[in-house]
């Protein structure tokens, strides 16, 4: 009995390891047992490398992708997005109500790049330059309070209202402090450069009180112009001219802006009009042009009239302006063809652009006095 009960200890103690060599399975099932465990483990290598490889595909590589190189500066995706989005917030912002046109304003993101680049690149060789000051300046006067809000304020309160602004738009339009302003230099430079080269526009030229009518193909046109007939008769003096093609434009035109100007055009140099100059500018004093198809609605035909003509007149301030503008363009349609310009793209990249823009709008943006940076996009 001594003997067996010293010996019971033992014997559990192998019947115990017994058990757990039971349990743990032959050498076989052992190896089946890691085999799984590995390819589990490889399974979730996997999933989580495609996880992260669809993240970088959708998300990482195309902002950085190539979209315009001008000589040897080169922008990508998330460069023209980023002027996209300050446009598409300062529109937010306006209470104009305007908004984005994705279409439109892609194209134009694009060309205005390209554009920009060309004259930041040509500017320092005309002497044309954009001071810290000049930009600092130019953010303050489209990000701080106006006068009218800031009355009554003390004057570090307007200045933390300003930063304030000035933070939130950032953060809205997903741009840095530096980023942003090196757009804002952009956009002065090239207004600078308008006025450099408008600088060649004459203060004086020769110029046509113009005066149009619109109206459709089905629209009652033999009798309009039988009607302006019969109320002009002989009598060729600027001011019957110019009442004479007023009735006839509040009766038959189908143009709102047409109705409410009357017709009237203004005095009008050459190059305002450019896509319609052909059919104007040799008319007689009281003559009507023949049908002039709209370029923008095919669907409407314009009829010109000139009441006065003068051959040494001041142009007015908006159509120099105006015709800087086009002095501009010219220009810089001429300069592009001395770079080396590259410049992708298709209706997928389109589609991620629209893409970038529905995510970041706003649907309940905040008013303010002002419209910032609003010649990023426009031009000037």
């Amino acid at each position: 009995m001594v003997d067996e009960a010293r010996q019971s200890p033992s014997r559990r103690t192998v019947r115990s390891d017994r058990r757990r060599i039971a349990s743990a399975g032959s050498p076989e099932e052992r190896r089946r047992h890691r085999l799984a465990l590995i390819i589990i483990g490889v399974l979730l290598l996997v999933i989580t490398g495609i996880v992260v490889a669809g993240y970088v595909i959708i998300f990482v590589l195309p902002p950085q992708q190539l979209i315009v190189r001008v000589d040897d500066v080169s922008y990508t995706r998330g460069d023209m997005v980023k002027l996209l989005r300050i446009r598409q917030k300062a529109l937010e912002l306006d209470n104009s109500q305007q908004t984005l046109r994705s279409t439109d304003d892609i194209f134009q993101a694009l060309q205005l790049i390209v554009e920009n680049e060309v004259i930041a690149q040509v500017a320092p060789s005309e002497g044309i330059s954009v001071s810290r000051d000049e930009i600092d300046n130019n953010i303050r006067s489209s990000m701080a309070p106006s006068a009218s809000e800031a009355q009554g304020k003390s004057a570090a309160q307007v200045e933390r209202e300003y930063h304030e602004r000035y933070r939130q738009f950032l953060n809205s339009a997903q741009v840095s402090e530096g980023e942003y302003r090196d757009l804002v230099r952009k956009a002065i430079l090239r207004e600078k450069f308008r006025q450099f080269v408008g600088d060649q526009i004459p203060v004086f030229g020769e110029q046509v009180y113009l005066h149009r009518i619109a109206m459709g193909y089905q629209d009652e046109i033999d009798i309009m112009q039988t009607k302006y007939a019969d109320l002009l008769g002989d009598n060729r003096s600027p001011e019957h001219i110019r009442n004479t093609v007023r009735g006839i434009a509040r009766e038959f035109s189908r143009d709102p802006d047409t109705v409410r100007s009357r017709g009237d055009l203004g005095w009008t140099p050459l190059g305002i009009l450019e896509d319609y100059e052909r059919d104007f500018w040799k008319l007689e004093v009281g003559e009507m042009s023949e049908p002039t198809p709209n370029v923008e609605n095919p669907q409407m035909s314009f009829f010109f009239v000139v009441s006065e003509r003068e051959e040494v007149l001041e142009i007015s301030r908006v159509n120099r302006e105006q015709l800087k503008t086009r002095a501009l363009q010219e220009w810089v349609n001429d300069e592009r063809q001395n770079h080396d310009i590259y410049a992708t793209f298709n209706s997928d990249i389109y589609a991620w652009f629209v893409e970038q823009l529905r995510v970041s709008a706003s649907t309940t943006p905040t008013p303010t006095s002002n419209n910032p940076l609003e010649n990023l996009m426009t031009g000037r």
